[in-house]
């Protein structure tokens, strides 16, 4: 052998020039991704959760804003009906008091309360008794668990009231307070004056009770960050409502807790409230997922980068790579001829020439062994499959003489031309392995015969997964069983036989099962084992059969109960 370290031109060790590579392919992507990762890290973190913040509250501030007009669409059905105001306004007598409110007043009052989404309670307060009152009665569970109701009352019964004393609304003023029990029962008003249009003068008070739940609940704080505090303050910045943190918990002091919490704030326009985010800015300092985003498509534009240097400078090795890949392609196609021809004066000369070294032994060895194998095997289970059909032939043989005794001509007929049948089927161009549904076709056929023979006296139940006809299985594997449940298992009248065909995981199972007389432990020992004692030669034939065909986990397994009956298993691999 030629000693390729004799040579006077330069050699360059294989670890020497991955190192390179490496240095280059690492180096570059470490120093990119590091810097651009603390960069953004540092600049952006807290300013893109300050975006996400302020999108996300002003949701909930619209959210609210459209709950809140949607109740101020609902005295403005009140406020802005001049009809009504002057209904309001007239004297009435007798039956054209009652005239009114029947026909347009309490309509008008039912139509407003239905209006809007969320439930109200409407209180109409008249300052002159001009129309008769119609009022709902305060109850307890009105005011804590909200309800659609409507009045109509005469303001005496709230002049002596505080809140109505305070009470300075201008012409078309709105204003949002608790009044009353509100406080008491987590409620808010909006209150405004009613007008007679002819005058321009204020006749009475229109007082809508909302729930405030009903207004600031179903808001969702997780995309607010965990440990957010979300309150809604009015313009005094006293608490009205939170989802999360009760009124005893509320500290204004929070609001100036510039160092512990990250405000944000959001103005509704409709009702003179503030919506207050408290976020802690330890949340925010947490693993950001957007910078962890970027971060990986900053690595991933890296990654692209190296792989194109890597490409460019070690395509001087990859050419040399692609030819030890090829060989061994070929290697696995069948091709043992193929050689690694490299003039170079490295270590991949080395290679080659083990490689060619290796590939000579191998040829050599698969000429000798591995073919001779294939042929025995081959020659096996041609044998194996002879050895059945003359077994069967002689049976049925038997049955055709026994007929022709007896003078059954037409019965005779039948069962030649089913017999040739079953052979046109098994014969098969002298396939092995044939589709499912052919071996079906086989076992369907040999039981035409044996029903003639036994006067259909045999119940067969066919359960297939029809999926699984087109998958291959060795040929004639399930005559023999069915043959055997005819000869050894029947005591009765009738024997009911059971042909299920289905697949669990990666195989495939063909079942046998029969209500015959049934095995013991010790016989079923018998028919499977290989001593020269062992009976059940058909089985074991078949047993044989599969797994020099598909290996030695596939086989024949059998259950039996002495006086129920049997089942044979047929495991075969699944084909996906």
């Amino acid at each position: 052998m030629v000693n390729i370290y004799s040579s006077r031109k330069l050699y360059i060790p294989l670890r020497t020039k991955l190192l390179t590579s490496y240095i280059l392919l690492v180096l570059f992507p470490i120093i990119v991704i590091g810097s651009y990762t603390y960069y953004k890290t540092a600049h952006s973190a807290e300013q893109e959760m300050r975006n996400s913040l302020a999108v996300t509250l002003t949701q909930y501030g619209t959210q609210v804003e459209y709950r809140v007009n949607d109740i101020i669409r609902s005295s403005d059905a009140i406020f802005d009906d001049q009809v009504l105001s002057r209904n309001l306004a007239g004297y009435y007598l007798g039956g054209e008091r009652h005239r009114i409110m029947t026909e347009y007043i309490l309509p008008k009052m039912e139509s407003a309360i239905l209006l809007p989404n969320t439930q109200v309670m409407i209180s109409l307060y008249i300052d002159k008794p001009t129309i008769g009152e119609f009022y709902y009665e305060e109850r307890e569970e009105y005011l804590r668990d909200g309800s659609r109701l409507y009045g109509i009352m005469y303001t005496d019964r709230i002049k002596d009231e505080e809140w109505y004393k305070k009470l300075d609304l201008t012409y078309d003023e709105q204003l949002w307070e608790q009044v009353g029990k509100d406080k008491q029962y987590d409620n808010i008003s909006l209150l405004r004056n009613v007008i007679d249009y002819e005058i321009l003068q204020k006749i009475g008070l229109l007082k809508i009770t909302v729930k405030m739940r009903d207004i600031f609940e179903d808001f969702d704080l997780s995309n607010l960050g965990e440990g957010t505090k979300l309150v809604v303050v009015d313009h005094n910045q006293q608490y009205l409502y939170s989802s999360n943190m009760t009124k005893e918990e509320y500290d204004p002091s929070l609001l100036q807790s510039s160092k512990q919490y990250l405000q944000m704030t959001e103005v509704v326009d409709s009702m003179p409230i503030q919506v207050i985010a408290l976020v802690p800015k330890k949340s925010l300092k947490e693993g950001s997922l957007q910078v962890r985003n970027i971060t990986i498509l900053i690595c991933f534009i890296s990654l692209i980068i190296a792989v194109f240097i890597s490409f460019v400078i070690s395509k001087f090795f990859t050419l040399r790579f692609s030819k030890l890949v090829y060989s061994l392609q070929a290697f696995t196609e069948g091709d043992f001829n193929k050689r690694i021809y490299y003039s170079g004066h490295d270590e991949f000369r080395q290679i080659s020439e083990a490689f060619n070294e290796m590939a000579s032994t191998i040829q050599t060895q698969i000429d000798e062994i591995y073919i001779s194998k294939l042929e025995t095997k081959e020659a096996e289970l041609q044998i194996l499959h002879a050895q059945i059909n003359p077994h069967f032939l002689y049976n049925t043989f038997s049955s055709i003489s026994r007929m022709a005794k007896l003078g059954e001509v037409d019965k005779l007929n039948d069962m030649i031309l089913k017999l040739a049948k079953f052979y046109r089927l098994t014969l098969n161009k002298g396939e092995m392995i044939i589709p499912i549904s052919k071996e079906i076709e086989i076992i369907k056929a040999y039981l035409d015969i044996q029903n003639l023979k036994y006067g259909d006296r045999i119940v067969v139940t066919y359960e297939i997964d029809d999926s699984l006809l087109q998958q291959e299985t060795v040929k004639f594997i399930l005559q023999p069983f069915v043959e055997n449940v005819l000869e050894h298992a029947w005591y009765d009248d009738q024997i009911h036989i059971r042909l299920v065909i289905s697949h669990k995981e990666d195989r495939i199972i063909l079942a046998i099962e029969d209500n015959g007389l049934g095995m013991t432990e010790h016989t079923i020992k018998g028919i499977i084992g290989t001593s020269e004692s062992a009976i059940g030669y058909g089985i074991r034939n078949v047993d044989q059969r599969i797994k020099l065909h598909y290996g030695t986990e596939y086989g024949v397994h059998i259950e039996s109960i002495v006086g129920e009956g049997t089942v044979i298993k047929l495991m075969i691999p699944y084909a996906h």
